[in-house]
């Protein structure tokens, strides 16, 4: 089975990937206006997420949707395990997705993330982080969602990592609400996700992309939970260290490790 699995969803991610960037750059060529070209290849990729998990055979359970009705723009943060969260979550929820610059540098799935309207942080340079938060603040201010995984890397699964504080900042100075969120992958190939087999989805650490996607296509597809908690209001005073601490807690309060 997975003989025949594997070529279809690779030609179905080779259709995926050219369809989308095909349209964005159309996006890009015609609306000018760098906010609501970002605002268009949001609702695009949110199409092409769904379409993405569809191919990849990752079946997805919602909660919380109801957390999301009358938000005018918010930041969305939670747990990272691997390059599909993007998909899942984008499925659900257009948003402008921040990553780091090491992503924008990795071939091909760095053209990906510049032409889906990402933004991209260097958390090693102190000094343009900044100017980076900044940028984050202006779309926020524009009504753009923008998702951030605050532990400023991928994971392996076992435990949720220190949420960084930095980029609260922008929610704070923008007065958007801040929205937690949580990933759960509950199968893979049809079995429980575990130590044994978490490499086959998750993507961390030091693996490279196309690799691991060719692991991936050869599996029976997943199962993930997605949950949205309540927006959490946020002011001029609000503090980013407390923000970082409460949100990181109420995602390990839903999250499952993998044992």
């Amino acid at each position: 089975m997975r003989r025949i699995l594997r070529p279809l969803r690779l030609f179905g991610v080779v259709i995926v990937v050219a369809s989308f960037l095909t349209a964005m750059s159309l996006v890009w060529l015609v609306v000018r206006n760098r906010w609501k070209r970002v605002r268009v290849s949001n609702k695009l990729l949110s199409y092409w997420g769904r379409f993405a998990c569809w191919v990849l055979g990752i079946r997805r359970t919602v909660f919380g949707l109801e957390h999301l009705r009358g938000l005018n723009g918010a930041l969305f943060v939670g747990n990272h395990l691997t390059y599909t969260d993007v998909t899942v979550i984008a499925s659900h929820l257009p948003t402008c997705f921040v990553t780091s610059t090491e992503i924008k540098r990795s071939i091909g799935l760095g053209q990906i993330c510049m032409m889906a309207g990402c933004l991209f942080v260097d958390r090693k340079n102190k000094r343009n982080l900044v100017n980076e938060v900044g940028e984050i603040e202006e779309g926020l201010r524009n009504g753009l969602n923008v998702a951030i995984f605050p532990e400023a890397t991928s994971t392996n699964g076992e435990k949720i990592l220190r949420f960084r504080k930095p980029l609260y900042y922008s929610a704070v100075t923008a007065g958007v609400p801040v929205v937690p969120f949580i990933l759960n992958y509950r199968t893979i190939g049809g079995a429980p996700v575990t130590l044994a087999n978490r490499d086959n989805v998750f993507w961390y650490g030091d693996m490279d992309f196309i690799p691991h996607l060719w692991r991936l296509t050869g599996e029976g597809g997943a199962e993930v939970e997605l949950t949205f908690l309540a927006p959490i209001p946020t002011t001029a005073e609000s503090d980013t260290t407390e923000l970082a601490e409460h949100t990181q807690a109420l995602v390990e309060s839903v999250y499952i490790p993998i044992k």
